[in-house]
């Protein structure tokens, strides 16, 4: 960083005389011919000659200040702006006597560069950047089973992939294909650290990470550099052209200002163009846009989650940048970690029972439980009722109605007041929460934690383990009688 400072203050003269030609791009009066970050500089024009002069300028600055340009990224990107062409000769272009190539795509800053994909390109090398970041975390633990826990695994996911994977979008803002493209990269991701199914609900997926939808995600770091902008200097060129373009863009425009107004409307945040006269500081902005965006997309989230009916153990309960608590753990014991897939699994609904082999196989498959034959498999039979399982349910059960119990005296509600589920509490107690004041929830809380949380963890783990057991030992004494008969 403090290399990149230094190169920018002796790199400044070049920029001074480049601009003070006032040859090369220009937006309506405001010249920008020459963008550039730390060491990366990128001359821009629509006139061939200018385009030469200006590299001129720049390649005799190198020589006087005695460093070399490196000849392999300085390449030429025909742009059109227009339904007119200007054909130009072959090896027009040159630096130091030496031809320029003309090229596609190229980089720049980081960013992929080209006539009309940059967003589809460098949405692309960032998921391949990212993937390649991810594969390397793994021996830290950062998989889904036997890794990390899943708050810690979240927290490094998003201290060093996202930023790769998000990296110079907030510039191009993408949409359409390649914002979904990105969405499920993003949500795959997380599945696989959380070990979820991969039919597992979108809602799902975020309720439990806590993660923000990557659309979300990109219009933080859009909005963030706006609110930079907007207490920059005025004479600087970000500021002119952030004025220029909101006074006058229409809403059709594919200006990139039009676009982050447009994003503010989205989240109700006052007219942008407001703020470039009367600026917030830069942690009332940040403060402003976290809270608008956490607002939009909780509410967003927690009325998709209610539409899927696998989700009714967790729907409404989803919080930004706040991991579900039931995915949370006291320890770094790998025991603990392990039991909860499974309990994941029966929060969203993808626990395959009996009853589900029945509803979505396309053969006659039988909805009786396989276990005790008696009745059919549903989640309320397989905690509670079935006999074989009854072992390992009995002690664990008996204590959970034990503190189930306490939390009620806890909240000074009578059993019969409140209309809860059972089977709801051995799923997801934490929705107990929603039965108390404000005061309480903190205690609440504290107590499910310690006495109830690890009980459920542990009896849903025991009878998974025991009821695959006991389907095991059938599946083989059915193999003998085949063999025999």
């Amino acid at each position: 960083a403090i290399s990149a400072d230094l190169y920018k203050l002796y790199v400044n003269p070049l920029l001074n005389i480049l601009s003070g030609t006032g040859l090369g791009g220009h937006i309506g009066d405001i010249g920008c011919c020459a963008p550039t970050c730390a060491d990366d500089v990128a001359i821009i024009s629509n006139n061939p000659m200018e385009l030469q002069m200006l590299i001129d300028i720049a390649a005799n600055f190198s020589k006087s200040e005695g460093y070399t340009l490196q000849p392999t990224k300085s390449v030429v990107i025909p742009i059109s702006t227009s339904t007119k062409s200007i054909e130009i000769d072959e090896n027009y272009w040159n630096i130091n006597k030496n031809p320029m190539p003309v090229v596609e795509h190229s980089t720049h800053i980081g960013i992929q560069k080209c006539q009309k994909n940059s967003a589809k390109l460098t949405a692309e090398e960032n998921m391949k950047k990212a993937r390649r970041s991810l594969y390397s975390l793994m021996g830290t633990g950062l998989h889904g089973k036997n890794g990390l826990d899943p708050g810690t695994a979240i927290t490094i996911l998003y201290t060093y992939v996202m930023p790769i994977l998000t990296y110079g979008l907030e510039i191009l803002l993408p949409s359409g294909r390649i914002l979904d493209t990105i969405h499920q990269f993003h949500k795959k991701m997380i599945k696989q650290i959380l070990s979820l199914a991969k039919n597992t609900a979108d809602p799902a997926v975020y309720i439990l990470s806590g993660s923000l939808p990557m659309e979300a995600e990109l219009h933080l770091k859009a909005l963030s550099l706006y609110g930079n902008i907007t207490r920059a200097d005025r004479s600087t060129i970000e500021w002119r052209l952030a004025e220029r373009q909101l006074h006058l863009k229409t809403n059709q425009s594919n200006s990139w200002f039009i676009q982050i107004k447009k994003i503010c409307l989205k989240y109700d945040i006052l007219d942008c163009q407001d703020f470039l006269n009367n600026p917030l500081g830069k942690l009332q902005w940040k403060s402003l846009i976290t809270k608008k965006i956490h607002t939009y997309w909780n509410d967003k989230i927690h009325k998709e989650s209610e539409r899927y009916s696998s989700l009714k153990y967790i729907s409404g309960e989803y919080m930004a940048k706040r991991i579900h608590p039931i995915l949370t753990t006291n320890t770094s014991n790998c025991r603990d970690i392990i039991k909860l897939p499974i309990r994941t699994r029966f929060a969203t609904g993808n626990y395959i029972l009996q009853t589900n082999r029945a509803k979505f196989n396309q053969n006659d498959v039988s909805a009786v439980c396989r276990v005790c034959g008696k009745e059919d498999e549903t989640i309320s039979h397989f905690l509670i009722s079935c006999t074989p399982l009854e072992t390992e349910r009995m002690s664990l059960l008996k204590s959970l109605r034990e503190q189930y119990i306490k939390v009620l005296e806890l909240l000074n509600i009578n059993m019969h007041d409140i209309d809860v589920d059972f089977i709801h509490v051995i799923i997801n107690p934490y929705h107990l929460v929603n039965y108390c004041g404000t005061s309480l929830t903190s205690e609440l809380c504290a107590f499910i934690n310690i006495h109830i949380e690890p009980a459920c963890r542990t009896l849903i783990y025991k009878l998974h383990l025991h009821r695959y057991k006991l389907l095991n030992l059938d599946q083989k004494r059915s193999r003998k009688n085949n063999l025999r008969s």
